[in-house]
């Protein structure tokens, strides 16, 4: 309830613009079950919608990074993104369903969007309030599931790795 009510004093109404879905600095880290639901919800494939978080380590010869990403166009645009609006709006990551809300701990972070400061109290902060919930539950998961994959895997020198919560994936 303390989480609803302030998600309410952000005064934050969606105004369906696409801002959050568009520009170079437009990365949504998805997991693989969220890959998974939007494969099946498009037809595409994980190579298709999504490409590896862009910051690679490099350790005694191995290169490697945790989790994906959605495509995005030349434009940087999220590659769902058409005519300002979310062609997977259904299936959406958590990340675009609770922004521009997310949560550090029990602090409530809230990222700079035109749909704050409306005036009205955010309409759906309830529907929010469980949506950063089940957000925080997943991430959370998805970091330690990630972790115990990094930390039984050997890296092979001169491969290209992608860990996530299913394991060490060779990355062309």
């Amino acid at each position: 309830m303390e989480l609803e009510g302030r998600i309410r004093k952000a005064e934050f109404i969606c105004r369906c613009c696409g801002e959050c879905c568009s520009g170079k600095d437009n990365e949504v880290m998805v997991s693989p079950d969220e890959i998974d639901l939007l494969c099946q919800a498009t037809g595409l494939t994980l190579d298709q919608i999504t490409e590896p978080y862009p910051e690679w380590i490099r350790d005694g010869g191995a290169v490697f990074t945790f989790g994906r990403v959605l495509r995005r166009g030349e434009d940087g645009n999220c590659m769902f993104l058409a005519d300002s609006k979310c062609t997977v709006y259904e299936h959406r990551p958590h990340i675009c369903r609770t922004y521009p809300f997310m949560l550090d701990g029990e602090n409530l972070l809230v990222f700079e969007c035109s749909g704050c400061k409306s005036g009205a109290e955010t309409p759906d902060a309830e529907q929010i309030a469980k949506d950063l919930l089940a957000r925080r539950e997943a991430e959370d998961k998805e970091f330690l599931l990630t972790k115990e994959q990094y930390q039984k895997h050997s890296m092979v020198l001169g491969s290209t790795i992608i860990f996530d919560s299913r394991g060490a994936h060779l990355h062309k």
